[in-house]
This record gives structure tokens, sequence and C-alpha cells, in this order.
């Protein structure tokens, strides 16, 4: 199984996953660190969390703005469909 990464953003009130965001391959291993993906998780197949301050570099890498007031946001394999 290939598994492809997104950045998912669960809204804190109901802690509904409402958001997706596709991370390109090349942005995978800065995202990884922001993540605090531990090196034996080579294929970084756990969900992490982003901390706000992750979140605001991600939402910079990605060109895309997350609310770290209203989500919670998480580094997140998906099976490649």
């Amino acid at each position: 199984m290939t598994a492809v990464h997104r950045i998912t953003g669960y809204e804190k009130r109901t802690e509904r996953l409402e958001i997706e965001h596709d991370v390109p391959p090349e942005r995978l291993n800065e995202i990884r660190q922001l993540a605090h993906v531990p090196p034996e998780d080579s294929g970084a197949v756990g969900a992490y969390p982003l901390d706000p301050h992750a979140a605001g570099l991600v939402a910079l890498k990605l060109d895309k703005p997350l609310n770290v007031d209203a989500y919670d946001w998480f580094l997140e394999p998906f099976a490649e469909v």
C-alpha cells in the first residue's frame, strides 16, 4: 500500500474532520520535522498533531490558511487510490 499524506483539520468543538490539504511529496520531509515524526516511523504512518506554531509554518509551506483557533491540525497518512 502506498500512502499519501495530508494536513487534516478537526473542528475543536465537534472533533469532526472538516478540512484536508494534500502534502506534496517534495514537502513531506519538512512537514515531518514540524510534526515531530520519529525517525523509526519512516513512512509517517501515524497521526501526528501540529502545535499552533508548527501549523503556522505548515500553512506557509503549503500556501494554505490553517485556522489554529477553530481547528486541531494533524499530519496523517491515507491510502492512495
